[in-house]
């Protein structure tokens, strides 16, 4: 019966390629530009989830009117669906009267200097807005990973007294001494947010400690590191979980970019066996490498070898850098969509998590609004807009769920927008494929094509097909639901995601 039923789904593949081949005034090879082939018994890794950022937009928006359309939009099933919630933990810019942060990017701490007492001191009512916009996402039942961050430790144990660095550029700013302060510090703070349910799986208390974080102009918070300081910290924070008895992992070091610098402080960490005894996840960021396919994939390559099935390999922040596509601009989707593709079929990454899901917007030269997040407001959220790129994470958040396996998929043409070193000559003309088998038994393969119209040949069996197409003039279309068909339409410059089963 089985056999019965593959020979039937092969005539019926090789009817739906001969009305191809004599219909119109094509042929066959004019219209089935690619010929994709899909493998489920070559296996790879397991996907865990997709998340987002709440840095910073959650201290404002938690108390917005906006709040449960930002919530449902991001974390419920009928919209995203995301898993993964990473919650900052501010440095105390808001608090410090000498910080050179200010604005929507200034945080509040849970610690602050109490004047009557003359202390600093813990009031876990503070950032309640943040707090509140947390509850509000995990009240929708996708998430399942709270990751606690840092991107500098508490203003008063740095050297400049600030959560930034100094005016010379790669100083670091957290002087030794303050290492089991600022354990104790952050395992305090995980200790309240356990207690009161929230299903903190990671915390990470360095945040892209390559960068200097420092110089005459500073935007953000940030503490630089060196190579060397980072694993003496993380030791550190691993004798300091051990002894807390608390159930949560450490994540880290959140490399800015893929390369050898991020390979050093995998080696170095894992390579600890004290810190390797709570090392849950080897985060990177995936900035910098939009067109590096090759770098990518040597990347992948060697952190598979080395710790493939072992330790989680996370993708933690991406965001266009710099933001040159306007929010509504479809080619920032694509863009998105390309990366995802290209950090899960190259870097092998379990989880993919965007950098915020909502920013601030800025009017650019040209009177278009331009921001980096999935959904988009003014600073105090009185407005809300839904980027393009919301969409490409849909392509994929909303049929890959945690659990899915990775399986090959491959083209049986080399993409000429390629070159032979494996990095991207042309994008605009690129074709990205990745492919994945559901804990249900079903397939998804996601299309990104940045080029023209183009026929892809499927080379999957019959059974139930459901197609959703976004382009620029309509995002998330079910363009098919039925008998499955072997050659799809892939618009110019579209995702698509074609779900078997």
């Amino acid at each position: 019966m089985f056999l019965l039923r593959r020979f039937f789904c092969l005539l019926l593949s090789l009817l739906d390629m001969l009305v191809i081949y004599c219909g119109g005034d094509g042929n066959f090879m004019k219209n089935a530009d690619v010929s994709i082939t899909i493998n489920p018994y070559a296996t790879y890794q397991t996907i865990d989830g997709f998340g987002a950022s709440a840095c910073w937009w959650a201290q404002n928006a938690g108390d917005s009117a906006y709040a449960q359309d930002i919530a449902k939009a991001l974390y419920s099933k009928e919209g995203l669906g995301l898993t993964i919630y990473r919650y900052n933990v501010g440095g105390g810019s808001k608090d410090n009267p000498n910080s050179r942060i200010s604005g929507s990017r200034a945080t509040e701490s849970f610690y602050y200097y109490n004047e009557e007492t003359g202390e600093y001191e813990y009031d876990f009512t503070r950032d309640a807005a943040a707090q509140k916009m947390l509850d509000m996402c995990l009240s929708y039942g996708c998430i399942d990973t709270v990751v606690l961050f840092a991107n500098s430790p508490h203003y008063s144990m740095t050297r400049t007294g600030q959560a930034t660095g100094g005016q010379v550029e790669y100083y670091s700013n957290l002087p030794e001494e303050n290492y089991e302060a600022y354990a104790d510090y952050f395992l305090t703070i995980t200790e309240y947010f356990i207690n009161k349910g929230v299903p903190v799986k990671y915390i990470s208390p360095v945040n892209e400690p390559q960068w200097s974080w420092g110089g005459e102009w500073v935007g953000q918070e940030g503490c630089h590191y060196e190579k060397e300081e980072v694993v003496a910290l993380f030791k550190v924070f691993a004798e300091k979980i051990k002894e807390s008895g608390l159930d949560v992992k450490l994540m880290g070091p959140e490399s800015g970019e893929v390369g050898e610098t991020t390979e050093w402080y995998f080696e170095n960490l894992y390579g600890d066996s004290e810190i390797a005894e709570v090392m849950g996840s080897l985060a990177y960021h995936s900035y910098w490498s939009d067109v590096n396919t090759l770098g990518k994939k040597d990347f992948g390559k060697t952190v598979d070898e080395l710790y493939g099935g072992k330790i989680s390999i996370d993708m933690t922040e991406w965001c266009e850098l710099p933001c040159t596509h306007s929010i509504n601009d479809f080619d920032s989707a694509l863009l998105m969509a390309r990366v995802i593709s290209q950090d899960l079929t190259l870097s092998n990454a379990n989880t993919w998590s965007a950098w915020v899901g909502v920013n601030n917007y800025s009017i650019g030269d040209d009177g278009e609004k331009y921001s980096d997040g999935l959904l988009v407001s003014n600073e105090e959220v009185t407005e809300l807009y839904t980027a393009s790129r919301y969409y490409a994470m849909a392509h994929f958040t909303k049929f890959i769920p945690e659990g899915s396996v990775r399986i090959a998929a491959v083209s049986d043409i080399l993409d000429l927008s390629v070159t032979k070193n494996g990095d991207i000559k042309d994008s605009t003309k690129s074709l990205n494929i990745s492919a994945f088998k559901t804990p249900e038994g079903k397939t998804v393969c996601v299309l990104v094509n940045e080029g023209s119209e183009r026929n892809a040949v499927m080379s999957i069996g019959c059974g139930h097909q459901e197609i959703w197409t976004s382009t620029a003039d309509a995002q998330m279309v079910q363009t098919h639901s039925g008998n499955a068909k072997s050659i799809i339409k892939l618009p110019e410059k579209s995702i698509t995601t074609i779900v078997y089963g």
